[in-house]
């Protein structure tokens, strides 16, 4: 039969209400159940006792007071699991942040696992924090705020040799702003007087270079960086301007032809015999990736090629100084070569060892100081020479007080000093460099004019207690007094490639003085012997 449409909504609105009937019944015995788990829950007495049923007219009541207690288990479940959370928070970040120090400074092992310099620098190339903890502590160690730290802990005897430092520092700064002004400046380095400001540091001005070599190289194709980042253009410097050096046997860059031709070179050009010879590779400098080695008659030639293959392609990676991502840039172009080369004859114990070396920094064209790296080893010490005559170490321990070092004054006795003095102010000035730091061989109870320049540094990372602070100021100054001043030299370019003639250093840059140059150089360049 056929059904009305009223009879049809009569039946639709009857089913409707049978199933919402149904729903709120099903939805009624849910919320009771779980009010009454809550409230035992929630219990603090720890009472379990069944909780009377509620019927359809407690519906309200019991609805807002399962939702009360829903939420009041809920916020403390909620501030249990923060507190958890920041706890296990504090834990793993004390963990990391211990471990980022490890990492930072080279441990041994961490947790049983041994580290060492090329782990740690893998590690900080996936998590970046190490290398910025490491070349925070080190800007810090050279900056202004630790100067004056050292000064308050330190008390009277670091403020009397910070004074010390600023009285050297007045005395050399007229000559200093004088050369300043008249400087021949290699065109690569104009870029930095709009650089350099007054209130940087040491470690702000070589970052600042950095990036105006880096700008150089993408803008102009200038390389003029390899003059210290590649040894081999380093020493093509040396001998096309004839600065005293120990002499370079032969060059490779391919490693092939090094490891069939290294060895017969080393048993044929005088390398068995004291100071015997080194190898070296020319694309790394710095000294914790061990780039060079001696030659010594026992040490096994596969040895050494095993040593070059490890080396031959690694891009050197400074994390230790501010500058290090930017030169990194730069020597990762460099291409990989090496070099053999006689030893400095006037090495410690009759030759065995290494020889003693100063560290000469120039700033301006003028010689400031030097820093004995490898002393004698009666002393013991690393001192400061200036030239005053001062000889004096400051240790960081005692907040750089100034402790004389007479065990070194044989430096300026002997004479030596006088010869370094003039061989950096003399790489400097060919050069045309704002600072530089030319590494000088010398040997104890010899002639001074025996010395020779093992290498050089545009990016010095050795420490000059309070002279960081004043050397640094004639650096800024010489800018400031540079003012609208622009070299009118034609310079070469990249700088390495300067030359001047294997001469040069010893009529030119010495005017044939005998006391400044070797017997042989001056029997050879200037006519007869001094």
């Amino acid at each position: 039969a056929k059904i009305s449409a009223e009879d049809q909504r009569s039946r639709n609105a009857s089913s409707f209400r049978r199933t919402s009937a149904a729903a709120f019944r099903r939805a009624y015995t849910q919320m009771s159940q779980r009010s009454a788990a809550i409230r035992r829950r929630l219990d603090k007495k720890g009472n379990l006792s069944p909780v009377a049923e509620e019927g359809p007219h407690d519906l309200i009541s019991s609805t807002d007071s399962a939702l009360h207690n829903t939420y009041t288990s809920r916020s403390a479940l909620i501030k249990i699991n923060l507190k958890s959370s920041m706890i296990s928070c504090a834990i793993i970040s004390s963990f990391f942040i211990w471990f980022c120090a490890q990492v930072a400074f080279e441990a041994k092992s961490i947790m049983g696992v041994e580290l060492g310099h090329e782990r740690a620098v893998a590690i900080n190339s996936y998590i970046h924090i190490p290398g910025m903890l490491r070349r925070g502590v080190n800007w810090f160690g050279q900056s202004e705020y630790m100067m004056t730290l050292s000064r308050v802990m330190g008390g009277k005897e670091s403020r009397r040799a910070w004074k010390h430092a600023q009285d050297y520092y007045l005395s050399q700064k007229s000559i200093v702003i004088q050369n300043a002004k008249t400087w021949e400046l290699h065109k690569s380095l104009e870029p930095m007087k709009h650089e350099v400001v007054e209130g940087m540091t040491f470690y702000d001005i070589i970052a600042a270079r950095a990036r105006v070599f880096y700008a150089n190289l993408q803008a102009h194709a200038w390389t003029d960086f390899e003059i210290e980042k590649d040894k081999c253009h380093m020493y093509h410097f040396l001998y096309n301007n004839g600065f005293p050096h120990c002499p370079v046997i032969k060059e490779w860059n391919d490693l092939n032809s090094f490891s069939a031709e290294g060895d017969e070179v080393r048993q044929t050009s005088g390398c068995q015999h004291l100071p015997y010879c080194f190898v070296k590779m020319c694309h790394i400098t710095m000294g914790h990736l061990n780039s060079a080695k001696r030659l010594s008659p026992g040490k096994s030639w596969g040895d050494v090629v095993a040593w070059a293959e490890h080396l031959w392609d690694k891009k050197p990676v400074d994390w230790d100084r501010t500058w290090g991502p930017t030169f990194d840039k730069l020597t990762a172009t460099l291409q990989p070569s090496v070099m053999i080369q006689h030893g400095f004859k006037g090495g410690r114990d009759n030759g065995k060892d290494s020889p003693v070396e100063l560290k000469i920094e120039v700033v301006w064209g003028r010689a400031y100081l030097a820093y004995v790296t490898q002393g004698s080893h009666a002393c013991g010490s690393n001192p400061i020479l200036l030239r005053d005559g001062t000889v004096a170490e400051y240790l960081m321990k005692d907040y750089l007080t100034l402790r004389p070092d007479p065990c070194h004054e044989w430096i300026f006795k002997e004479g030596h000093a006088d010869i370094v003095w003039h061989m950096a102010e003399a790489f400097a000035k060919t050069a045309g460099i704002d600072s530089i730091r030319v590494d000088v061989f010398i040997t104890q109870g010899a002639d001074p004019r025996s010395a020779v320049v093992n290498e050089i540094s545009l990016s010095s990372g050795a420490g000059y207690a309070w002279h960081w602070q004043f050397f640094t100021d004639l650096w800024v100054q010489g800018y400031q007094a540079r003012e609208g001043v622009v070299s009118g030299k034609d310079w070469p370019d990249p700088m390495q490639e300067i030359k001047n003639g294997p001469a040069y250093y010893s009529k030119v840059l010495s005017k044939c003085n005998s006391t400044l140059i070797q017997p042989e150089l001056f029997e050879k360049h200037c006519g007869f012997r001094g």
